[in-house]
């Protein structure tokens, strides 16, 4: 009996120590989905506190919108982020960032994937576009020098490449995975399209995300993601330029689409041949959790207020 009762304790800590780790995951999620929830209201705020300012100002230039995207991602996402931080109990559960160096020769792949890549999520948004420019009737802002193109890197490649992957794949993705992997990744995922709040561009949000997600994996860094999505972002500007100042026309963008499905499958290939085994994660029914986190309050106001932005957005 004496000898028993060591191993009893112990068992007995160790449930204990199970149920604080299931309380402080539980705690953990209710945090990242009411971050998300005040991202999103502050997305809002901030958009229709400078659709009123512009709505003072002549038709929209690329310069203007690009502003109003980098104040936006300042004032909705960075801040937001700096105050998650500096509430969040120090003992929670930690947030998994891997911020890892990545080798040259991955980087290179990821370039070229990210380039690829633009061309395919294009064609994913092609037909949502073309009801948003034919029968909406709203044009596309393309950058027409090289100051409006430096003003897009700026705020369309560099500063919200940046808080986006710190947002989505560092707290969501990063602070959910320990649960399910395949729960994280839909859930960052659906969190990534539904604060774009751009129904035109679901489709091609929902590739953004797993793409990221994956080179990040498979790299073990998130530096790979922040280098794809800033090249992905990158690209689609330049591919607006080019077609402005006319260099680009439509037949040569569908060769380069087709061109950019070989170098997609290609570099998906090596990819996987240069990057070690990304470690398996726990085998869990991803599908009740996501929709248990969907369906919270804070979620679904969330998509409440997307739909409202949309409706207004589109229809008055």
């Amino acid at each position: 009996m004496k000898g028993g009762a060591p191993k009893g304790r112990g068992f007995v800590m160790r449930i204990q120590s199970d149920k604080i780790m299931i309380h402080e995951q539980k705690k953990n999620i209710r945090q990242i989905r009411w971050l998300i929830f005040w991202v999103m209201i502050s997305i809002t705020v901030v958009t229709l506190a400078i659709d009123a300012v512009f709505s003072f100002l002549p038709r929209p230039t690329p310069n203007l919108n690009y502003i109003r995207m980098a104040v936006t991602h300042i004032l909705a996402v960075f801040i937001p982020l700096i105050i998650f931080f500096k509430i969040r109990n120090p003992k929670s559960q930690k947030i998994n960032f891997r911020l890892n160096k990545i080798p040259l020769n991955q980087i290179l792949v990821i370039i070229l994937l990210a380039i690829a890549g633009q061309f395919i999520m294009a064609v994913l948004e092609v037909p949502m576009r073309m009801l948003l420019q034919n029968i909406l009737n709203i044009p596309t802002v393309a950058p027409r020098n090289i100051t409006e193109l430096i003003f897009g890197i700026l705020s369309i490649a560099i500063l919200p490449v940046i808080l986006e992957e710190i947002l989505f794949r560092g707290v969501i993705f990063g602070g959910t995975e320990n649960q399910s992997r395949a729960f994280a990744l839909m859930f960052s995922m659906f969190a990534f399209a539904l604060l774009h709040s751009n129904v035109f561009s679901f489709l091609g949000y929902i590739f953004l995300g797993i793409m990221t997600v994956m080179v990040m994996l498979r790299s073990n860094s998130l530096y790979a993601a922040i280098i794809f999505h800033f090249i992905n972002n990158l690209t689609a500007l330049m591919i607006q330029y080019l077609s402005y100042m006319e260099v680009v026309n439509n037949q040569m963008v569908i060769w380069l689409f087709l061109g950019a499905v070989i170098v997609f499958i290609l570099m998906i290939f090596i990819f996987k041949n240069i990057t070690p085994n990304a470690e398996k994660s726990k085998s869990k029914n991803s599908m009740p959790l996501l929709l248990r986190n969907i369906f919270s309050i804070p979620i679904i106001l969330c998509i409440i207020i997307s739909v409202v932005m949309q409706y207004f957005r589109f229809f008055t």
